[in-house]
């Protein structure tokens, strides 16, 4: 059997495209990865998909709102009062403590399939990847090992928790000495929105590619001297993450140059929201649309002759 991996990007909301992929893989009878990558939406859903819950992340994704993921600050008060975040994230918290429980962490565990979270440390500046596995650390990242179940919660918190806009993470790691310290993690979108380096170091035959945005940058408007100052902060974080989104697919190239492996890119055409590139837009309107159009992506992108159920 091919040794298949299974990568799942940022994106927020716009992670209903990557539901809709995974459910249409599934049905396709990829429904099991020997590793899988996940980071921030990415992230829980990597967690999940350990257990092939597809049709529960469907549930997810069809049934919350903006209410459900994050609760507004009075941005003043928390300038004031340092409290670097616009949003609280304690309605996250409570959506990821009810998904995953003591008995769904114990399975995540016992899998086989290796899970991979990857969060930034505020601290260090790097990459740091929780992992279900004890896999060893590169020049390139950190490895943390998961040992228990809020420590599973909390790397998925960290992971999901996109830096001035959400509250960073606290979680304690041990440093290069052995050294326990705390540092604080935000989302792992800041180095690695479709996180390719710890998947591709373990050499798997087939890489499923799930991003929620476009590989390539659309254009803005016309004018940006005459528009509002979000408008331009907006338009510079688009920029930003799609530098990292380029950088990260360029090590997907090269390792398919370099091994042959077949590499699945499901990605949507356009930019799903560009008016929210942060993905914090949860409409549940446009989730199952970018849901049904993550389906017939996944449907285009996989030849039947790649399908484990391949049809009479």
């Amino acid at each position: 059997m091919p040794k298949r991996a299974l990568i799942t990007s940022g994106g927020g909301a716009k992670g209903a495209f990557t539901v809709g992929a995974l459910n249409a893989l599934a049905k396709m009878g990829i429904n099991s990865y020997d590793i899988i990558s996940g980071t921030s939406t990415g992230a829980l859903l990597a967690a999940l998909s350990v257990l092939g819950k597809f049709e529960d992340l469907q549930t997810i994704y069809l049934s919350v709102d903006n209410d459900d993921i994050l609760k507004k600050q009075n941005i003043a008060d928390n300038i004031l009062n340092s409290r670097p975040f616009v949003y609280d994230t304690d309605p996250l918290l409570k959506m990821i403590n009810h998904h995953i429980t003591e008995e769904i962490f114990e399975q995540i565990m016992a899998s086989p399939t290796i899970l991979c979270l990857t969060a930034i440390s505020l601290q260090t500046g790097k990459i740091t990847v929780f992992s279900t596995k004890d896999i060893p650390s590169t020049a390139l990242y950190s490895v943390s090992l998961i040992t228990s179940k809020q420590h599973l919660v909390d790397a998925l918190l960290a992971s999901s928790s996109q830096a001035g806009f959400l509250k960073p993470v606290s979680i304690e790691t041990r440093n290069d000495q052995g050294v326990a310290v705390l540092e604080q993690f935000v989302d792992g979108g800041n180095r690695d929105v479709i996180p390719s380096r710890v998947v591709t170091d373990h050499e798997p035959d087939e890489i499923y590619v799930l991003s929620n945005n476009p590989s390539i940058l659309f254009p803005g408007q016309e004018d940006y001297s005459r528009t509002s100052v979000i408008n331009v902060i907006l338009r510079a974080i688009s920029i930003f993450i799609q530098d990292v989104r380029e950088n990260d697919l360029a090590v997907l190239d090269e390792y398919k140059e370099r091994t042959g492996a077949k590499i699945f890119r499901i990605e949507p055409r356009e930019d799903l929201d560009p008016a929210h590139p942060t993905g914090l837009n949860f409409n549940t309107t446009a989730m199952a649309l970018w849901m049904g159009m993550g389906r017939s992506k996944a449907n285009q992108v996989v030849p039947i002759a790649d399908r484990p159920l391949r049809p009479f």
